[in-house]
């Protein structure tokens, strides 16, 4: 009878220690589940009761309604592929490439984008890549297949500006697009490649025209000056004399060593090793 008595408190004690373990415990899940980290590079996407709240929530830990569900949502550079996209250039070329699309979401707009087109990952495949090959078609359409190869640049920032007017209504940031080389048939690309060389070539003959051309025109100019000079001098020659020219000029050749001998209308031949 006594032990009875005595092991009642005991399970009365018992159950109050389970009671607050349990407590405790769901006191706990409750405070974890109320907790998110949002990691970097992305947006938390707060859903509660299936309402998507307007407010993305940034990088970082977060205690939230228990009852909340939050989506990480994707705001990194990303990189979009279509593989073999195919155009038809202005004069009927087929043309294939592999495009790469670098690309981002504006993190202001992920809980729009997330509540209206889903998930970044499905947006991609549904929406990103199909524009892609859209985008693509449409700009090749407007070159020839010559001017595809050398007008690169120009071809790349059309596809970019016409990926660009696409995606905005996804809220997507268009980075750049990598463009390889455009593939054509071999013969074609052959025929292509041969006749941008011979445009090469033709620009350097006409380089090289022109420099004989300035090197030409050089040498007449020192030709002429060479002229004048000899002009100047026949001048000087006709006023001043011919002998006190060639005296002058004499003159100027000589070395400072009196001949052995020399002869003159005035003077005979002298030979002055001879004398004493």
């Amino acid at each position: 009878m006594d032990d009875k008595f005595t092991k009642q408190p005991q399970r009365s004690l018992n159950a109050a220690l389970i009671a607050v373990g349990v407590g405790c415990f769901i006191g706990l899940s409750v405070l974890y589940s109320a907790i998110h980290v949002v990691p970097a590079g992305h947006r938390g996407v707060v859903k509660l009761f299936g309402d998507v709240q307007e407010q993305p929530l940034p990088e970082g830990l977060h205690i939230l309604n228990p009852l909340a569900r939050v989506v990480d949502f994707n705001v990194r550079f990303q990189s979009a592929t279509a593989e073999k996209a195919e155009g038809g250039t202005s004069d009927l070329q087929e043309v294939f490439e592999d495009l790469t699309l670098n690309y981002e979401y504006d993190p202001a707009h992920a809980p729009y984008v997330y509540n209206n087109f889903g998930d970044d990952s499905d947006i991609e495949a549904k929406f990103i890549v199909p524009a892609l090959y859209e985008s693509f078609k449409a700009v090749t359409s407007q070159y020839t297949a010559e001017q595809l190869v050398t007008q690169r640049a120009r071809v790349s920032s059309d596809i970019v500006q016409k990926l660009q007017s696409k995606l905005t209504k996804y809220r997507i940031i268009v980075s750049d697009i990598n463009v390889q080389n455009f593939h054509f048939d071999e013969k074609f690309a052959d025929a292509v490649r041969q006749k941008v060389v011979a445009g090469q070539q033709r620009l350097t003959a006409e380089q090289n025209l022109e420099t004989a051309k300035v090197a030409t025109e050089q040498r007449i100019v020192e030709a002429e000056g060479q002229a004048k000079a000899i002009a100047i001098q026949a001048q000087a020659i006709q006023q001043q004399g011919g002998a006190e020219y060639v005296s002058l000029e004499a003159v100027k050749k000589w070395d400072g060593h009196l001949p052995t001998q020399w002869s003159g209308s005035a003077i005979p031949f002298v030979n002055f090793s001879g004398q004493k």
